[in-house]
């Protein structure tokens, strides 16, 4: 159950491991934002930092913010984890939602260390009982977070070095340095292979059909369901790759995650998971999508035949109060809103409808416990969403990891903000995969539900400059 936590006494063990890898921060720690004297583009820093290990770019059009060399990392896989600070590495089992309440704990402070990273969908499964697909060689692990003490940050100010003297000390020379020894990753021209559909075509199609049916027959409302589509990629093209992204479908909360010597994770989300500043949470699910027109008049026509959409509509209305449902665990009594409803908002490949919704957080109730409520994101999941969660993992056969769940950072201050991790990729092993993902309605039309995962990927496709996608099975193990 979300609500199920680890004892005191064993929530207090946790926390002492993880501060004998990591000391906790004095209570005197100073928190520092300085400004750099530098008129670099924000791409050609991350170009020269991407060979970087743990680097990571949160790429938001207001403010980015580059990070690399962090003072602690922490890694989940299969209920293990392993941790690595300064004064070794512990492995031990547990949680991933459990190791981030103590990771606020033991190291909880400092406004300007963050936890940043993902949390793979698959940690949804710790809170209710999901059936599991197997895991498949090159899988990435279920959660990747590290703790970075010092960032680099581009506002409409211009750049700034931001964080904290809790652990050790940063200056602007050491970043030059760091630039001056780090040549630019140049971005090599590539085409990629033909890209395989997991299910096939007329395979999702079937799998749209029995949902429908399913929810004729009482079973759930509605139901996300994906297809990986997938393509062979050297990992010396996954720079190249995300700037093309970037390029054909610049995000809101964009992000490139390194996750090792030949892994990453790349997003390009328009979407808002959860937000926390100062206890006010808010989250802004997206539902109905339509392409963009061939010709201005075409374009209008879709975005007003989207606003016009009752089953788009009656979609995103019940997700919103999933999320309602979501947020009225931890907020206080009558605080949760929807601030917007059903709202356009046009992006460079689709037009999307949102809604926001707002809550305050009880004053015992933070990051954690926020997590905890909402895991997975409602909108990839469906209503109600445990038995949506079930069915997705039936028809789908394979884990989603990183992709549909959540990229971004946690402060060790009590604020977070963190994406939906729709409209991204993940890379391991020379390959690249991508998940495209339908809300199926009892309305969904499988030929039309198949169109706008195509529209979803367009991106992708497009930035890959790939061969046709062709059939293929599910993946083994």
């Amino acid at each position: 159950m979300w609500s199920d936590r680890l004892t005191p006494s064993s929530r207090q063990a946790l926390v002492e491991r993880l501060r004998a890898v990591l000391p906790p921060p004095p209570s005197d720690a100073r928190s520092h934002n300085i400004r750099l004297p530098w008129t670099h583009e924000v791409t050609d820093v991350a170009a020269a930092l991407w060979r970087q290990r743990d680097f990571l770019w949160l790429d938001q059009p207001a403010e980015t913010r580059l990070l690399v060399d962090p003072v602690a990392r922490v890694t989940v896989r299969n209920g293990y984890a392993t941790i690595r600070g300064p004064r070794g590495t512990a492995r031990l089992k547990t949680h991933g939602l459990d190791l981030i309440e103590a990771a606020l704990a033991a190291w909880g402070g400092p406004s300007s260390a963050l936890l940043c990273g993902y949390l793979g969908y698959e940690l949804g499964n710790e809170l209710e009982e999901v059936r599991q697909p197997p895991r498949r060689s090159g899988d990435l692990p279920d959660l990747h977070l590290a703790l970075y003490d010092w960032r680099m940050e581009k506002g409409p100010d211009g750049w700034r070095l931001c964080g904290t003297g809790a652990w050790r000390t940063r200056r602007a020379e050491d970043l030059e340095k760091l630039l001056q020894k780090e040549s630019a990753t140049k971005a090599p021209a590539f085409t990629a292979g033909p890209i395989t559909s997991c299910p096939t075509d007329q395979g999702f199609q079937a799998a749209v059909a029995r949902t429908v049916e399913r929810i004729y027959n009482g079973e759930l409302f509605q139901v996300n369901l994906c297809r990986r589509l997938e393509t062979a990629l050297p990992f010396a093209h996954i720079w190249p790759l995300y700037l093309r992204l970037r390029s054909i479908s610049p995000a809101s909360h964009g992000a490139l995650v390194r996750t090792g010597a030949r892994s990453a994770v790349l997003s390009v989300s328009p979407e808002l998971f959860l937000s926390v500043r100062g206890g006010l949470a808010r989250s802004c699910p997206i539902k109905g999508t339509r392409p963009r027109g061939g010709s201005p008049e075409q374009d209008r026509e879709l975005a007003a035949a989207l606003a016009s959409s009752e089953k788009d509509r009656a979609e995103l209305a019940m997700i919103v109060d999933v999320t309602r449902n979501d947020l009225g665990r931890v907020c206080a009594p009558g605080s949760v809103t929807v601030a917007r409803h059903a709202e356009l908002v046009s992006l460079p490949t689709v037009h999307h409808t949102y809604s926001e919704v707002t809550g305050q957080l009880r004053p015992e109730c933070g990051p954690a416990e926020l997590l905890r409520a909402c895991f997975p994101p409602a909108s990839i999941t469906g209503a109600p969403k445990i038995r949506a969660m079930q069915l997705a993992a039936q028809e789908e056969g394979y884990r989603r990891g990183p992709a549909m769940g959540a990229i971004g950072w946690i402060s060790l201050g009590g604020d977070m903000e963190l994406s939906v991790a729709i409209r991204t990729a993940m890379a391991s092993q020379d390959r690249v995969w991508y998940l495209a993902g339908c809300g199926i309605t009892a309305e969904s039309v499988p030929e039309e539900e198949l169109a706008e995962s195509q529209a979803k990927a367009v991106a992708f496709v497009g930035a890959l400059g790939a061969a046709p996608i062709r059939p293929a099975d599910r993946p083994n193990p």
